[in-house]
């Protein structure tokens, strides 16, 4: 009988259920208090986040923080029921350019089955957060060239405007403390006679300049005879004079001559080569015409060329652009255009204005909430001339540098002033006009023409080759006086490209390559929320 009720499955599942039930419950009331338990623990980690964050956005006294850490940790539990006797401490460290906040936070949580493992745990979180306290000084160096388009500009201009709001949060957090921001538009030069605070005195103003002159102020016009017959330079701040009716200086400056080309030195009076050349695009052969923007062609014919030159032969394409006569005539019939996109006359291709440091962000970048505009708004891109990173940099160094033509900035490497640079552009530096042309080779830009060799050759490979160097130069010196380098790049990480904006970053991740509008934008809220200067660790 007893080998016949082993063999029997009758009742067997009953028993089964019987022997595995309390496994069963034991298993899901396990399950519970585990999901209990990690709700619980995020619900506290949050508190503690939210109660760390409000105590460090305070610039008060510690006492206050204390408080107020004390405060928002209670009113963040009090509707959690399930942390029982919740207990939180917080910890201050503040440095000369920093404050540290710590805290640790402990709860009871009761079981469901504390018969088995007790009637509760104890979950447990920790949170600090970093501040710096040091004054920030943050360039936008943004390319304003004609491949951008619309469509593209308008997303640079609110990537930008993202960046400069995330400093008017912490500027609002941190009222005491100095936020200040530039912006600096660049085609292949950059404009600062429209800048606040400028100086004539920054500027080359000489009417005459000698022959001899190492620089290249007049060096794209005939010369002019001094009372001894001997030759002379025009100066480009005297040409326009003679066009002011129509074409007044608008504030671009020429690229200066050798090792001043891409250095902070302060423009000196006593010291020609140190000044700033007005930017004087000269008339390219041909009769005055609307700008073409062709790779193969003169873009900027604004006036009427003579048919002949001085010695009664047909004048040579050199000799129209360079001869002086027709600039001394009223402008009649010339098609001088001023405005954006498409320039032609002396200002051609000539940006909008550099805005220098300023802690007036909404100045800069409009106000958020009132939805106002701002001078970032006023960017537009602007057809010909070419890119040149390297001369945006150069300016956006300048900026930050504590010496004229900009004294906004502190002394480069202080331990309680943090320097950014946030350094954009949509393709790669390139050389742009006249390719098919027998003068030029190129349109005007900073370094004048091609064929003059100012970019280190007459070659155009060899020529874009010099500005990347330039460009990779400018990033160097700008490292090596501590300043943090963002570079952002849109549609265009070429070999060359990823290579140059990579190096030049102060990292490889802080190089944004993108490729479109909408990458282009999260970009710039990545950079704005490094820069932002407070941040929670758990």
């Amino acid at each position: 009988m007893f080998k016949r009720f082993c063999k029997s499955t009758s009742g067997n599942f009953a028993i089964m259920f019987a022997i595995l039930l309390p496994v069963l419950i034991a298993a899901v009331g396990i399950a519970l208090d585990v999901a209990n338990l990690t709700k619980a623990k995020s619900d506290l980690q949050n508190a503690l986040d939210s109660a760390v964050l409000a105590a460090s956005r305070l610039s008060d006294r510690e006492g206050s923080r204390m408080e107020t850490f004390d405060a928002f940790f209670a009113t963040n539990i009090a509707d959690k029921p399930s942390l029982a006797g919740a207990k939180a401490k917080l910890e201050i460290e503040q440095s000369v350019n920093s404050i540290k906040t710590s805290a640790v936070a402990s709860a009871d949580v009761k079981l469901n089955f504390g018969f088995m493992f007790g009637e509760s745990a104890r979950v447990s979180a920790t949170a600090s957060a970093f501040e710096s306290t040091a004054r920030l000084e943050v360039a936008l160096v943004l390319d304003n060239t004609g491949s951008m388009g619309a469509a593209n500009m308008k997303a640079l201009i609110e990537g930008a405007k993202d960046v400069v709001h995330a400093l008017q949060k912490v500027q609002s957090d941190r009222p005491e403390r100095e936020i200040l921001a530039a912006l600096v538009p660049f085609v292949t030069a950059v404009n600062i006679g429209g800048a606040d605070g400028f100086k004539s005195s920054w500027i080359d103003t000489r009417t005459v300049v000698p022959k001899a002159d190492p620089g290249w102020n007049g060096k794209n016009f005939e010369y002019i005879k001094d009372s001894k017959g001997n030759d002379q330079r025009i100066g480009h701040w005297a040409l326009f004079d003679k066009v002011k009716s129509k074409a007044p200086w608008r504030g671009c400056v020429e690229a200066r001559a050798g090792g001043h080309a891409l250095s902070d030195a302060a423009p000196d009076v006593g010291k020609p080569e140190t000044l700033f050349v007005p930017y004087f695009a000269p008339d390219e052969p041909g009769g005055p015409a609307k700008s073409p923007n062709s790779g193969a062609a003169y873009n900027n014919s604004y006036l009427s060329d003579p048919e002949k030159g001085t010695d009664g032969k047909v004048a040579t394409d050199r000799y129209k652009q360079q001869n002086l006569a027709k600039y001394d005539t009223a402008l009649a019939g010339a098609i001088i255009k001023e405005t954006p996109n498409d320039t032609t006359g002396p200002n051609y291709a000539c940006a909008t204005p550099v805005v220098p440091l300023t802690q007036d962000l909404v100045k800069l970048a409009g106000d958020p909430v009132k939805k106002t505009k701002g001078e970032i708004d006023k960017m537009t891109f602007w057809f010909g001339s070419g890119t040149n990173v390297s001369e945006g940099l150069a300016w956006g160094y300048r900026v930050l540098s504590p010496g004229e033509p900009f004294t906004q900035g502190q002394n480069f490497r202080l331990q309680d002033t943090t320097k950014v640079v946030v350094v954009f552009t949509d393709g790669e530096n390139n050389v742009f006009g006249a390719s098919d042309k027998t003068i030029n080779k190129s349109d005007y830009g900073a370094y004048g023409y091609l064929d003059q060799g100012r970019m280190g050759s007459t070659s155009r490979s060899a020529a874009l080759t010099a500005v990347n160097d330039a460009t990779q130069s400018v990033c160097t010196q700008l490292k090596d006086q501590d300043v943090i380098i963002y570079t952002v790049v849109l549609g265009a990480d070429t070999t060359a490209n990823r290579k140059l904006y990579s190096t030049c970053a102060t990292s490889p991740s802080y190089y944004f390559p993108t490729r479109n509008t909408t990458e282009l934008k999260a970009a710039f809220q990545a950079i704005a929320n490094s820069i932002s200067p407070l941040y929670v660790t758990h």
